[in-house]
């Protein structure tokens, strides 16, 4: 059994006669038609930047000789220079017949089968910069090879691993890990990387979790429609942390058994952003799990407890909003209605008011702006007040109250009138701006009070009298019977002395 020897095995892959003169080991050109010249099948290497490849070939010629081996049925298989050859055909289709005759160094027949295909790929990657997966496939195919050489007697001593880093001329750590991609990358995932669109840590990352994770995380990604490129190694980690957390969840009601929910659970995580936070335990302790969708089926009871109390908080919480915002919302349709009123008694119309502060007039204001007046869009807490942009109703408050405790009016704030003094007036009900404001019927009093009211008698009949709101009907007096008609319109009245004693 012969002794292996990586230097003197490098000549043989290369072609170089070990033994003869020096006339029998000079190479010869022979220029073969290039209609002659088969690719190997078992050439698995990219022929790629072929067209500038051809432009180099135009300028300055064909450098190096095409090595070939001749078939038995006359043609002739090439060794070294598929790119070459494909490039010439370029320039041959294109017209320039120079380059079917192609410049060639025929090797002898003969020969181990796994001798011929280290040198062909021997010749191919010492001529060009190799991609990982061309490494990943050229390793796993030397690694056969060497492994057919020692049967065929050819000694290897050491490891076979050192042996195929050499003759791939990479690190053995590289190639360790190119090993890794190669018998674990699940593959979905390896038609992305052997395609050049996955990276190399990304695809050890997802090489080194089991299949069944590696398929849940490439689902998510095309689920997301994100491109493998971009899809990094931080990012396959996480995913891979989140789910093998997962995995070790046991199930407190049966025995630490593996979590029976776990499958949800992990489908529930790779569709979450990386950087989110996931499922890291029994889902009796998720603070989710009113609202999780891919909650345990054990629980569905509790589910289904933790929801109902969940909308009755939001019930509660909406009456509760409702509520509080009612006396605003109130205060907003007064000064609403207040400058209805006084557009109205004035005489003036959207449009003239919109031109006196100065804002863009539309059409379609005319609209919104009775609507509102007469109380009939819909009021919320954000309604904006009278013609106004950006003010508030508590903008319009901290006005009322610096009055209030200058004892001054807002006017004379304003510089609209030199005298400071306000007449002191009767105390006006709440949520009322001025005595003499008519609310609509579509509205009621904030509070109970005494009010004066036009009532619908049927036709145009209208029963106008002094009345009682008790807060949910209208009376005739205090204690007294129900008014049984429509209102049409209403003001609140002032409280007497003797109601204030």
């Amino acid at each position: 059994m012969s002794k292996f020897d990586m230097g003197e095995f490098a000549k043989v892959l290369a072609g170089v006669p070990d033994s003869g003169t020096a006339a029998d080991s000079r190479e010869q050109i022979e220029y073969i038609d290039i209609s002659l010249l088969d690719s190997d099948e078992k050439n698995f290497y990219e022929l790629s930047g072929l067209e500038g490849l051809a432009s180099n070939i135009s300028f300055a010629g064909l450098q190096q000789p095409i090595r070939v081996r001749k078939t038995e049925d006359g043609r002739y298989t090439i060794v070294s220079g598929h790119r070459r050859r494909a490039a010439l055909q370029i320039l041959v289709d294109e017209g320039i017949d120079k380059w079917k005759q192609v410049p060639c160094i025929v090797e002898q027949a003969g020969g181990s089968e796994a001798l011929k295909e280290l040198r062909l790929i021997y010749a191919n990657s010492s001529t060009r910069t190799m991609t990982s997966p061309e490494l990943a496939k050229q390793a796993e195919r030397i690694e056969t090879l060497l492994y057919q050489l020692k049967e065929e007697g050819i000694e290897f001593p050491g490891r076979m691993r050192d042996h195929v880093a050499e003759a791939c001329r990479v690190s053995k750590t590289k190639l360790g890990n190119l090993k890794v991609i190669r018998d674990k990358l699940s593959k979905g995932w390896m038609r992305h990387f052997e395609a050049g669109n996955l990276r190399e840590s990304t695809a050890l990352t997802l090489a080194r979790m089991p299949t069944e994770h590696q398929d849940l995380i490439l689902a998510s990604v095309k689920e997301r429609k994100s491109k493998p490129q971009y899809f990094y190694e931080q990012e396959a980690k996480r995913y891979g942390d989140k789910l093998a957390t997962i995995s070790k969840i046991k199930c407190p009601w049966d025995k630490n058994t593996p979590c029976a929910n776990a499958a949800a659970m992990k489908k529930k995580t790779v569709a979450m952003d990386s950087w989110s936070t996931s499922c890291k335990g029994c889902c009796d302790n998720c603070p989710s799990l009113a609202t999780c969708k891919n909650a345990c089926p054990k629980l569905a009871k509790k589910v289904a407890e933790l929801r109902d109390a969940e909308k009755e908080k939001r019930r509660r919480d909406k009456l509760e909003k409702q509520e509080k915002d009612a006396p605003v919302i109130q205060e907003i349709q007064n000064l609403w209605n207040r400058f209805g009123v006084a557009r109205n008694n004035a005489d003036k119309t959207v449009k003239e008011c919109w031109a006196a502060i100065g804002r863009y007039y539309s059409a379609s204001d005319d609209q919104k702006t009775v609507e509102l007046e007469c109380l009939e869009a819909k009021f919320t807490v954000d309604t904006r007040l009278p013609y106004g942009y950006s003010c508030s109703l508590d903008d319009v408050k901290k006005w009322m109250r610096i009055a209030d405790l200058l004892g001054c009016s807002i006017d004379y704030l304003l510089c609209r009138t030199d005298v400071p003094q306000v007449a002191k007036a009767s105390p006006q009900p709440e949520g009322q701006l001025m005595l003499s404001g008519w609310m609509p019927g579509g509205t009621t009093p904030a509070t109970p009070c005494d009010a004066v009211a036009d009532f619908d008698m049927g036709g145009t009949k209208v029963l106008r009298r002094c009345c009682y709101w008790n807060g949910s009907e209208f009376l005739f007096e205090r204690g007294g019977v129900s008014i049984e008609l429509p209102p049409i319109r209403w003001m609140m009245l002032p409280e007497t002395e003797e109601d204030t004693k």
